[in-house]
């Protein structure tokens, strides 16, 4: 009974075991560290790629962010306009504007009181239309600058023109044990539309 192989047959043998030995030494001892190598250059190629999306996105930051900004003062400037869309109502507006800060604002409120109010639309055409209402008031003079700072100081924008202020012949009635000085107070309130529109 032969058990080794002929001679012949030897060498074309030990090749083929020698070839499944080297395939069991890669599989047991290396396939897992190429394929993890494969892997990591995949993601690093991956990485790659966002890393050149990102730096697209941040040389596009500087010019967005320059246009957010406009928009910002855009939008900023927008607000300091009458935000109506006609003369007339824009100019209701700034009477109950005024009427709203005489009521949150002065301490005697029932001596601080609009006598009468008159709209004076513009006489020449302006890119920035003027709304213009002439105010006639009584009102002492603590609450009166109390009641023209906010009228100055708030948003959308009106400004104070031709003010004049006169000390009243008759006394104000006392109350809660103070005798408040009235005036006689007139003067313009004037705001601007964004554009010229017609009335």
């Amino acid at each position: 009974m032969q058990i080794l192989p002929d001679r012949e047959q030897g060498k074309p043998l030990a090749i083929g075991l020698v070839l499944v030995l080297l395939i069991l030494v890669y599989l047991l001892g290396f396939h897992w560290f190429i394929m993890r190598h494969v892997d990591l250059s995949n993601e690093i190629s991956d990485l790659q790629d966002q890393i050149a999306r990102f730096k697209g996105v941040a040389e596009e930051r500087g010019p967005l962010e320059a246009e957010l900004e406009s928009l910002r003062l855009m939008r900023s400037d927008s607000a300091l306009f009458l935000p109506q869309s006609s003369f007339s109502a824009a100019a209701a507006g700034m009477n109950r504007r005024l009427r709203d800060i005489i009521s949150s604002e002065a301490e005697f409120e029932e001596f601080c009181t609009v006598s009468s109010t008159q709209n004076r639309p513009a006489q020449d055409d302006e890119r920035f239309e003027p709304v213009t209402v002439n105010v006639r008031m009584e009102c002492p003079l603590p609450d009166l600058v109390r009641v023209l700072y906010e009228l100055e100081n708030g948003i959308p924008l009106v400004f104070i023109n031709e003010l004049t202020v006169n000390q009243r012949a008759t006394p104000g009635r006392r109350t809660r044990g103070v005798t408040p000085g009235v005036l006689d107070v007139r003067f313009d309130m004037v705001g601007y539309l964004p554009e010229h529109r017609g009335r």
